[in-house]
C-alpha cells in the first residue's frame, strides 16, 4: 500500500471531509469505487477508492470537498473527475478500517498524487438510475443566503416563479385532467432553502384514470427542470426558428413525455414535439422570474429534486447563466413578435422600484400600451452625471410615486423592455 508520505502531512478534522449524509455510490466493484454525498455542514463531497490492505484491514480513499457548481457540473457530465481534482484546494487522504470508518485524514494537494491514482480524463460520472418525487428544494447561496436569511420580496417572487412554473407544466398535459397544487414546506437549514411538495388531484370524482400512477410524471416533471436550466439555452436556434431538427437532450425529454402519456393511456398531442417546444417557450418566462432574482442579495441557486433517501441535483443558475438565460428568452420574444426602438425620446409615466444611484441603472414599472392593466417591469439607465438624489428618480423610488420621463423605449411586441431616460431634474 502506497503510504503518500502520510507521516509528513498535516491532519485535518474528521468532520470537514466525512460523509453523514445524501450519501450515493454511483460505481461499486468490491468496494464504493466513486460515491458522493454531504458533510455536517452540508459541505459537498467526492469520494474515491484508492487501494485496500488485507493484512492492515487498511482502506484509503480520496475525499475532495466541491463548490456547489461543481458537484452540479459532474453530475451533469460538463465536467470530469480529474478536472475536479486538478481544480481543487481541498483534496484529502482518508484511512478507514473495513467498516468504513474513518481513522484519520491528511491533507494533500494534486501534484502530490502519483500518477496511478489519478482518474483519467474520461472520468465522467457514470450513468444511474435516479429515483424521483414532486417535492423540490431551491437553495440559496452565497451573501445573505450563507447567515441562513434572506430578502423577503426575493424569496415570494422565487417562490410565486416557481410555483407557477411547476403548476403550469401539469396543467399543460393535456386530457390528463389534474389539479395541481404547489405547497410550500418549512424553510430549511443549510444557506436558504425554499421548499415545495406538488399535490396532484384528479377532477374527476368518479374514480378518474386508473393508470396515472404509472405514469412517470415526477420524471418528467424533474427533467424538465434540468433541461431549462441546463441545455435550453444551448438550443437556442431550436426556438428561434423552425427548426426541427432537437438536441439530444431536447429528444429525452420528449421520450420521457411521450412515456407520460402511453403508460397512462392517453392519446398524446398529434404533434407532440411541437407542444413541448411551445410548452418550453411558454414555460421560460416563469422560469425568467427565478433568474432575475439571483445576484444582488445571493449569488446563486441551486434546484433539487427530493426522495426519502437522497437529494438530487436538477439546476445550477449563477449570474452568468441568468444573464444568459434572460437574453436568450428576449431573442426568442423577438423572434416571435419583433422588436421596435423609439427613434426619438417621447414621455412615459413609470414607477421606480429599483435604481443603483451610482450606475444610474434599476428597474421600473409600466403600463404596457396595449392593455393598461398590465405592466412590464424594464430595465433603466438614466442618462447625465448630476446625482439622483433628491431628484423625482429617487422620490418615485422612495416615495412609491409614479412620475412622468423622457425615455427613448424598447419594446418587444408591446411590452417593454428597455428605458433609455434623458435626465431631467
Amino acid at each position: 500500500m502506497n503510504d503518500f508520505n502520510l507521516h509528513r502531512r498535516q491532519l485535518i478534522k474528521n468532520d470537514q471531509i466525512e460523509i453523514v449524509n445524501n450519501y450515493s455510490v454511483l460505481h461499486f466493484d468490491d468496494f464504493p469505487i466513486l460515491y458522493i454525498g454531504t458533510n455536517k455542514y452540508g459541505n459537498k463531497i467526492i469520494g474515491s477508492h484508492l487501494e485496500e490492505d488485507d493484512d492492515t484491514k487498511m482502506i484509503l480513499t480520496l475525499h475532495t470537498i466541491l463548490t456547489n457548481k461543481e458537484f452540479h457540473q459532474f453530475l451533469n457530465g460538463k465536467i470530469s473527475y480529474l478536472e475536479i481534482l486538478k481544480n481543487s484546494t481541498s483534496i484529502s487522504i482518508v484511512e478507514k478500517d473495513y467498516k468504513f470508518k474513518i481513522l484519520k485524514a491528511y491533507d494533500i494537494d494534486f501534484d502530490s498524487l502519483p500518477n496511478e491514482y489519478l482518474p483519467t480524463s474520461e472520468s465522467y460520472c457514470p450513468a444511474t438510475v435516479k429515483s424521483h418525487s414532486l417535492t423540490f428544494s431551491i437553495s440559496l447561496q452565497g451573501k445573505l443566503a450563507d447567515l441562513n436569511k434572506a430578502i423577503a420580496d426575493e424569496v415570494s417572487k422565487i417562490q410565486n416563479g416557481f410555483t407557477e412554473f411547476l403548476e403550469d407544466r401539469i396543467k399543460s398535459l393535456k386530457g390528463f385532467d389534474l389539479v395541481p397544487k404547489a405547497l410550500l414546506q418549512p424553510y430549511a437549514e443549510g444557506s436558504f432553502k425554499i421548499n415545495f411538495e406538488l399535490d396532484l388531484s384528479q377532477k374527476s370524482k368518479k374514480g378518474g384514470n386508473l393508470f396515472l400512477s404509472q405514469a412517470p410524471i415526477d420524471k418528467y416533471i424533474a427533467n424538465y427542470i434540468n433541461y431549462i436550466s441546463e441545455n435550453f439555452t444551448e438550443d437556442k436556434d431550436i426556438f428561434t426558428s423552425k427548426n426541427e431538427d432537437f438536441s439530444d437532450k431536447l429528444k429525452e425529454l420528449e421520450a420521457t413525455l411521450s412515456d407520460v402519456y402511453e403508460k397512462a393511456f392517453i392519446t398524446k398531442p398529434n404533434n407532440i414535439n411541437s407542444f413541448i417546444k411551445e410548452d418550453l417557450i411558454k414555460s421560460a418566462g416563469k422560469f425568467e422570474k427565478i433568474t432575475e432574482q439571483v445576484g444582488k442579495h445571493f449569488e446563486s441557486a441551486s434546484i433539487l429534486g427530493i426522495t426519502e433517501t437522497a437529494e438530487t441535483s436538477l439546476g445550477f443558475i449563477d449570474i452568468d447563466y441568468c444573464n444568459k438565460f434572460q437574453t436568450i428568452v428576449e431573442d426568442i420574444e423577438v423572434s416571435k413578435k419583433g422588436m421596435t426602438i423609439d427613434s426619438e425620446f417621447k414621455e412615459y409615466k413609470i414607477y421606480i422600484y429599483h435604481l443603483n444611484t451610482d450606475t444610474r441603472t434599476g428597474n421600473a414599472f409600466i403600463r404596457n400600451l396595449d392593455n393598461e392593466e398590465e405592466m412590464s417591469k424594464p430595465k433603466i439607465k438614466i442618462n447625465g452625471d448630476d446625482g439622483l438624489e433628491q431628484t423625482k428618480y429617487t422620490e418615485s423610488l422612495y416615495l412609491n410615486k409614479w412620475i412622468s420621463v423622457k425615455a427613448k423605449a424598447k419594446k418587444i411586441g408591446e411590452k417593454f423592455k428597455y428605458l433609455d431616460i434623458d435626465y431631467d431634474n
